[in-house]
């Protein structure tokens, strides 16, 4: 028996082993795969986080394919919700939805609640982004409704937040303000500071949109540090973007191009390609409003290829519309009908009436000045029932100056006043509108404000609450201390001493809570009154700045205005360009063309100074030299130069002293004669460069710069009061077909840049027109153009005004 029994074990024990080994085998290696892919996964998130999209993308697409098994469930699950995201930032964005769809379908096989609502809550956002606002609404109520059943705080709060954002988008401003209030609450109690940040800063775009700036402005400069203590650099640029747009939109250009630059740095740091898109846009914006075009396209060009890219259709669109315009301003109607077109397909099938109406507008002006007066007359009746139907009176109003603007220009009297009278009526009818929209701003600041209220009046029931604790204590003791009197009558005077020492106490207590309360509410009144004090500082600030920036922008159109028009130079030349950048809104340069004795005369100047001392040097250069040709009988430049310098010397009473004016300018003047094809020089410390084919005259100041190209070399005296007035020189040389001559400022040459930081210099330039001058003069101009971006950077600022001229006389 006992051989048996051994027998049996040593046959059941290896038995045994043979069957646990490889199961305790299989428990350890899923134990190390499962440490393995929820490492990864966590390095999924982080690079999510700090937006590495590709490298997490590989990452995540890795871990996928080694997590078939139903024991990874829930790792799969986060990794497609991961993809999601990626997908949505590197697009395509169908891809984000497929994917984001597929976490879904998995966190509710594993019952993960929050995760669901958390899916739910992401494609609400990607379905507003993506303009398909019922589906966002669908999803956000999904996540509301379960995060309320669960008590999912964090769910909840981004349920209302979203729901607040699509009510905003479609214009429901009431609930939208509810939403928003209810997910403030929620974020307040979790101490969430990014999530009040996006609140504040979504706030703000509400008052915004209903005109009220400063209430705008006030939650976006309280957004702003919670971004940066939170170091949200994404929310960090949005902020910077929304209070570049404000300054915007009060006409702060430069304050404008600063912020949304600001913002346009930080995003290309983070890598965000959207918000990239929409700054290059903004910028864009921002320099059509300036009639800087030639920026503006530069500008609209790059966002339109990346809004392509991210299949933006809405931002497509826009860019489509604010490139017809920029072409309809420069009179390249072909591309302004192009863009225009395209402008009004995308919005028809974006359903988004309001850009089809503006776009149609614009095509009408578009056809009015190409002169098919019958075409833009029917188009601009077409946008008037629209904007009758859809209630826009802001386009009414502008249908109605068009069409008087249309009939005056057409001599029709009659239909002219007919037109203006309805404009001036539905303008009146707007301007009460805009009380409206004020009264409607003041509403919502007030229920912010018992938002605010509500929120202190918590604070004191808490505080009141302290003190009936404090109370309810008290009274404890008291019974206890009767008790122990009853009990222990032999202990009777020091229980009752004891007790009189406690209520000294609690009572001193109670004193000092009622100090402190009454010390808390003087704070707080002293802050709301400090607030009250700055904020009307402020917007008194911003009344001069918008006074002061209307002003200085009236007086650039009074100074273009005088400016040679396009039109005008076209008469003049065969061929030309303008490349014009002052530092500030006007500046001191300035291009002159007129008929001199039967020549063709032209001209380029910088004035002392710039901004608007330059400016009212320009104006008074330009109206000199329209006098000097109406009555001096001569075409010679060196002449025309001479007397140029005796006005500005008597119109400044100059005569050598201390205290005396300064001021001047530097000008180069030609004239040409189409009979002789003779071109003539004279320069005060400005040269000029002529590209050309002829025989070269010889002369000292005649330099050759390269094969073909020449220079003209100035006197060295300006046109103002100087030690040395000495006649000007002139130079002459007889121009062939397709020769360019070249004027121009120092503000190119002077140009900051480049690393280490230095000037341009005049060798590079002088370099630079060799290297272009077989181009076209436009390619010539947008290369000049571009050249100076990237030399100057995002670093450095404009050093002066910048003009260059060149023309093709022949």
């Amino acid at each position: 028996m006992l051989f048996n029994r051994i027998h049996i074990q040593n046959l059941f024990l290896p038995c045994l082993f043979s069957v646990l080994l490889p199961t305790l085998a299989h428990g350890q290696k899923l134990m190390a795969d499962t440490a393995r892919v929820n490492s990864q996964l966590a390095t999924v998130r982080s690079l999510v986080d700090v937006r590495e999209f590709s490298a997490a993308k590989k990452i995540a697409q890795r871990v996928l394919a080694n997590t078939s098994a139903s024991e990874f469930n829930e790792v799969r699950a986060w990794c497609e919700y991961y993809m999601g995201i990626i997908y949505f930032e590197l697009t395509p964005i169908d891809s984000a939805f497929y994917w984001l769809t597929r976490a879904k379908a998995d966190f509710s096989l594993t019952n993960n609640q929050k995760a669901l609502i958390k899916t739910y809550n992401r494609l609400g956002i990607f379905y507003r982004k993506t303009d398909l606002n019922d589906s966002s609404l669908h999803y956000y109520n999904l996540a509301l409704n379960m995060a309320t059943a669960i008590a999912d705080s964090t769910g909840l709060a981004e349920a209302h937040y979203g729901l607040g954002m699509v009510n905003a988008q479609v214009g429901n401003y009431a609930k939208a303000l509810e939403h928003y209030s209810n997910s403030l609450a929620i974020r307040e109690k979790l101490n969430d500071k990014a999530g009040i940040a996006s609140i504040y800063n979504s706030m703000g775009i509400l008052f915004w949109e209903q005109g009220a700036y400063s209430t705008a402005t006030d939650f976006f400069f309280k957004a702003l540090p919670l971004r940066v203590e939170t170091k949200d650099r994404q929310g960090e640029a949005f902020l910077l973007n929304n209070i570049g747009l404000i300054f915007r939109d009060v006409a702060q250009y430069e304050k404008s191009l600063d912020y949304l630059r600001r913002s346009w740095k930080i995003k290309i740091e983070i890598n965000d390609k959207s918000g990239i898109s929409n700054s290059l846009m903004n910028i864009g914006s921002v320099h059509l409003l300036l009639g800087q075009i030639d920026s503006a396209l530069l500008y609209f060009e790059e966002a339109l290829a990346l809004k392509q890219i991210l299949l933006d259709r809405g931002g497509v669109a826009n860019i489509y519309r604010f490139l017809g315009e920029a072409y309809m301003k420069i009179k390249m109607y072909d591309k302004a009908l192009l863009y225009l077109t395209k402008a009004i397909d995308g919005y028809t099938k974006l359903e988004e009436p309001r850009g089809v109406v503006e776009s149609k507008y614009d095509y009408a002006l578009l056809l009015f000045q190409m002169g098919n007066s019958p075409k833009a007359f029917a188009l601009v009746d077409e946008v008037l029932a629209q904007a009758k139907k859809h209630g826009m009176m802001d386009m009414v109003a502008q249908s109605y100056n068009a069409l008087y603007q249309f009939n005056l220009a057409k001599n029709n009297c009659q239909g002219a006043l007919q037109y203006y009278q309805k404009y001036i009526a539905v303008k009146d009818s707007i301007a009460g509108t805009e009380k409206m929209k004020q009264i409607l701003a003041s509403q919502f600041r007030v229920e912010y404000e018992n938002i605010v209220r509500q929120h202190f009046e918590r604070f004191n029931e808490q505080l009141s609450i302290v003190d009936s604790q404090k109370q309810n204590r008290t009274r404890l003791l008291i019974l206890v201390a009767v008790a122990f009197v009853l009990l222990l009558g032999l202990f009777l005077g020091l229980l009752y001493t004891k007790r009189k020492q406690a209520l000294v106490e609690v009572n001193s207590q109670r004193v000092a809570v009622d100090l402190k309360q009454r010390e808390l509410q003087e704070q707080r009144d002293e802050i709301e009154r400090q607030k009250n004090l700055v904020v009307y500082q402020r917007d008194k600030i911003i009344n001069i700045l918008t006074d002061l920036g209307e002003s200085i922008e009236y007086a650039r159109k009074i100074q273009q205005a005088v400016f040679p028009t396009d039109t005008l130079l076209s008469q003049y030349f065969r061929d030309f360009f303008v490349l014009y950048l002052p530092k500030e809104t006007v500046g001191g340069d300035f291009y002159w063309v007129g008929n001199c004795s039967g020549r063709i005369g032209f001209a380029v100047a910088d004035c002392t100074g710039h901004g608007v001392p330059g400016g009212f040097m320009s104006m008074l250069g330009i109206s000199m030299l329209n006098d000097l040709v109406a009555n001096t009988p001569t075409s010679s430049p060196g002449l025309l130069l001479g007397k140029l310098r005796d006005n500005v010397i008597s119109a400044l009473r100059q005569g050598g002293h201390e205290d005396d004016s300064h001021d001047g300018m530097d000008i180069a003047l030609c004239t040409f004669d189409r009979n002789t094809h003779t071109l003539k020089y004279s320069g005060a410390n400005m040269p000029i460069i002529i590209s050309t084919s002829s025989d070269i005259p010889k002369d000292e100041r005649i330099v050759q710069i390269g094969e073909g190209l020449i220079e003209f070399r100035p006197d060295r005296m300006p046109v103002a009061y100087y030690e040395r007035m000495e006649r000007f020189n002139e130079l002459s040389i007889r121009l062939d077909p397709d020769d360019t001559v070249y004027l121009f400022s120092d503000g190119f040459t002077d140009q900051f840049g480049g690393k280490p930081s230095k000037k341009f210099g005049y060798h590079s330039f002088r370099s630079l027109i060799l290297s272009i001058k077989h181009l076209p003069l436009y390619d010539q101009k947008m290369t000049l153009y571009r050249t100076l971006e990237k030399w100057k950077g995002e670093e450095e600022a404009q050093t002066d005004d910048i003009l260059i001229m060149a023309v093709k006389p022949i």
